[in-house]
């Protein structure tokens, strides 16, 4: 058992996302720790333990969209240092060193990419009917300053589980629940910012940043942003509406669909995908059966 692991939310329908995954953190980006899997309990993803996964099991009344909570349950503690991450991602350098690079922030911060506008926006964005909110909005601010302030993308999340409170699910559910009128679909992301935000730092464009942010003619410096220009990120968040398993095309003008190719691999990101999610068994052979000597 390694002191560091990456740990991801999954279900039957993602379970060939998070296989790629896997195989894309070992192949590309020469990961040797722990994989944990936060999933429901199904046969399919509970086979994952036969592969040498670690299997964290959320019953299934608490599945819903605030389940990567539970990725600061006092069970990871076993871990020195943990990545949480979104799997709409690919692995194009070496997150070992990513991690001993962020390491050095730990236990205090807890590293993120920054995302566009503030966490008031992204709170309005999901509340259709935020402008007869007002009162709760006033409440919110009175009771988390931070609400204005720029927010923090939460598909890469990394930190020390030691320093996370047991109680941290409990608060966060709390929040959701006082606040439940402005977050009507449970969005995750803005209660995270709101009761972490003193902790939160930006991870840096060597570790992660949104793919077209990385496009060559976009590796530029930027003063705003904190980039000096020559950064390489270890991974890149393509979203879920450009994630790696989309198969896209080029467009009748001649254009690349974007997320269409990954320029750090050289490689076309749906055929990458494949490869990787076709090299499951062989990369994480069953344990079954296996006699150790």
């Amino acid at each position: 058992m390694s002191n560091q692991v990456i740990t991801f939310v999954t279900d039957d329908n993602y379970l060939d996302h998070a296989k790629a995954f896997m195989v894309n953190c070992r192949r590309q980006g020469n990961w040797r720790g722990d994989f944990c899997a936060i999933c429901p309990v199904t046969p399919g993803c509970l086979e994952l333990q036969n592969h040498g996964v670690t299997v964290f099991q959320v019953p299934e009344s608490e599945w819903n969209f605030m389940v990567k909570f539970w990725t600061f349950d006092p069970y990871f503690r076993r871990w020195e240092h943990a990545l949480c991450i979104d799997l709409d991602v690919l692995v194009q350098d070496d997150i070992q060193k990513m991690f001993d690079r962020l390491s050095k922030t730990l236990p205090e911060s807890i590293s993120c990419d920054h995302d566009d506008g503030s966490i008031l926006r992204g709170l309005q964005h999901w509340d259709e009917k935020w402008e007869s909110h007002s009162e709760s909005y006033s409440r919110l601010e009175r009771k988390f300053p931070c609400v204005n302030s720029q927010m923090f993308n939460a598909a890469f999340i990394f930190y020390s589980p030691s320093s996370i409170p047991s109680d941290t699910r409990d608060q966060l559910l709390a929040i959701n629940a006082e606040f439940r009128e402005i977050n009507p679909t449970d969005a995750d992301q803005m209660l995270f910012n709101l009761l972490f935000y003193d902790r939160l730092r930006i991870a840096g464009k060597d570790a992660v940043c949104f793919f077209g942010h990385d496009y060559p003619e976009n590796r530029v410096p930027s003063e705003s942003r904190g980039w000096k220009g020559d950064e390489i990120p270890a991974i890149l968040h393509y979203t879920r509406w450009h994630a790696p398993w989309i198969v896209k095309c080029i467009c009748d003008d001649g254009n690349e669909m974007g997320g269409y190719r990954n320029h750090r691999l050289g490689r076309i990101c749906h055929e990458l995908y494949a490869e990787n999610l076709a090299a499951f068994e062989s990369e994480f052979s069953s344990t079954i059966g296996r006699v150790d000597e």
